[in-house]
């Protein structure tokens, strides 16, 4: 589908187009576990589940359940040198704005995702061809009603656009309204396990160690500092996709999972990472460099944590990609402003530690979510540093597309805030057919085999949901099978 042609468009001169509209938010005096929403709302059509699965502390404060946008954007095309502003003004034709402040983390607005290789077209990469059934490099939906639970309060709030021309805002209110009610009356049997053939990596062990190898003559060369190289594991299951996101928020809950939804195809997310968070003006990023599994023996778990507190080599990855986040800000960001949060935190995320920083400026006057995200995406802890020299690299060592993964996945708000996160821990299904990815960042003296280890623990949560082995070793006929 053409980018200009989406489905379920608002006309262009819809008279209302630039005309402010008004968040209404309603709390609701209603009892609804938060999984009978995801079902509710997941069995909608055009399904946009933001969810903080793994609520409390800092993060992961509010989970956002929408269904049937009122416009949609797909973007098709060859990715233009700057398809933020292109972006940006597709949005600002099909629907209202509204300056309105609103504390909520989401004032209705468009949700959707970024596919990884949108990040290519101003950086002169030809990005692969694509193959995973969703829109080649993004979709947004315009959604003017969501229920949203508050996890610190424990409340459900009703979140509706008062938008002249479209009728009043009361029904849409109502309609959230009904919507909960119905999942507070469902008799909430769990997922059915699936039967999951043994995923397949589109690398063998040996492939994946040679390109490494060639990583690491690339840093050698000076060519970079770091790399971030993935592989794609597919694998084919009975479980339907609303179904298998159960079992994944389940084994994997994050702070910014997410279920998108079409005829065509899924997008499951179990993300612990924030990619930007942009609130009036106030711009995070909380990159993540450093992996360690944890496999629930409280002394093991200890000291893989202590070994990632004290590992020079992950500390290093993490500086480097701070290093390249405060360049991203610093170009969109007033003069002074960017600063280093926190250096260095650890975090327990479902069968994983993290290593993790928080970078923070404010955005320049005159700035705007489009010039944040030209700014930084993709984000950094996926590239690696120098970034585009290494998105030149990653295309050359990675055969297949990364498509949604290593993009990102969140909301832009009609008053100018957004949320997105980085799209790791995420699979992609269409039909029976699912796309896992994992990765890891190769530096000067990374281990390869221990790179192979560390992708193979960041499945964990995605196998466990689709009740499925570790993935297969796939001979060398067989790897290089694969279109590079």
């Amino acid at each position: 589908m053409p980018a200009d042609c989406p489905v379920g468009i608002l006309p262009r001169d819809m008279s209302t187009a630039s005309t402010k509209a008004r968040v209404v938010v309603e709390p609701l005096e209603l009892r609804v576990p938060v999984e009978a929403a995801v079902v509710a709302f997941g069995q909608r059509r055009l399904a946009a589940i933001l969810e903080s699965s793994r609520p409390g502390g800092a993060f992961g404060r509010y989970s956002v359940f929408a269904a049937d946008p009122v416009a949609v954007i797909d973007v098709q095309g060859r990715p233009s040198p700057c398809p933020w502003e292109s972006l940006a003004d597709e949005m600002r034709s099909r629907g209202p704005s509204t300056g309105q402040p609103c504390d909520l983390a989401l004032a209705c607005g468009w949700i959707g995702f970024v596919a990884y290789e949108a990040g290519l077209g101003g950086e002169r990469v030809e990005p692969h061809a694509h193959c995973d059934g969703l829109p080649r490099w993004g979709r947004f939906g315009l959604y003017d009603r969501a229920a949203v639970f508050d996890h610190a309060r424990g409340q459900w709030l009703a979140v509706a656009l008062e938008w002249p021309g479209r009728g009043a805002v009361g029904k849409r209110l109502a309609d959230v309204r009904a919507r909960l009610s119905e999942a507070a009356r469902r008799d909430l049997d769990d997922p059915p396990v699936p039967f999951t053939t043994t995923p397949v990596p589109n690398m063998s062990l040996a492939l994946y160690l040679r390109r490494v190898a060639r990583a690491k003559d690339y840093i050698a060369n000076g060519d970079v500092y770091e790399i971030n190289l993935t592989q794609r594991i597919t694998a084919r299951t009975t479980a339907a996709p609303l179904e298998l996101y159960r079992r994944l928020r389940r084994t994997s809950p994050a702070w910014y999972g997410a279920f998108l939804q079409d005829d065509e195809a899924a997008i499951l997310s179990a993300s612990p990472e924030l990619f930007l968070e942009l609130r009036d003006g106030r711009v995070i990023t909380r990159p993540i460099k450093g992996t360690r599994a944890r496999i629930g023996d409280s002394q093991i778990d200890a000291a893989s944590r202590m070994d990632l507190e004290r590992s020079e080599k992950d500390r290093a990855e993490l500086v480097m990609i701070v290093d390249l986040l405060r360049n991203d800000l610093g170009r969109v960001c007033s003069y002074g402003s960017v600063r280093v949060a926190e250096a260095s935190t650890i975090e327990a995320h479902a069968g994983v530690f993290h290593q993790v920083a928080t970078i923070e400026g404010r955005l320049a006057a005159g700035k705007g979510w489009p010039d944040l995200l030209r700014a930084a995406f993709p984000g950094g802890s996926v590239t690696g540093a120098p970034k585009v020299r290494a998105m030149q690299i990653i295309r050359e060592l990675e055969p297949t597309p990364r498509g949604v993964y290593c993009g990102a996945i969140g909301w832009i708000g009609l008053n100018g805030n957004a949320t997105f996160n980085i799209a790791i821990r995420t699979m992609v299904q269409q039909a029976d057919q699912v796309h896992m990815y994992a990765g890891g960042a190769i530096v000067a003296d990374s281990d390869p085999q221990a790179e192979y280890d560390e992708i193979m623990a960041k499945l964990t949560g995605m196998t466990a949901a689709l009740n499925c082995d570790a993935p297969a070793m796939r001979t060398e006929t067989e790897a290089m099978m694969t279109p590079a």
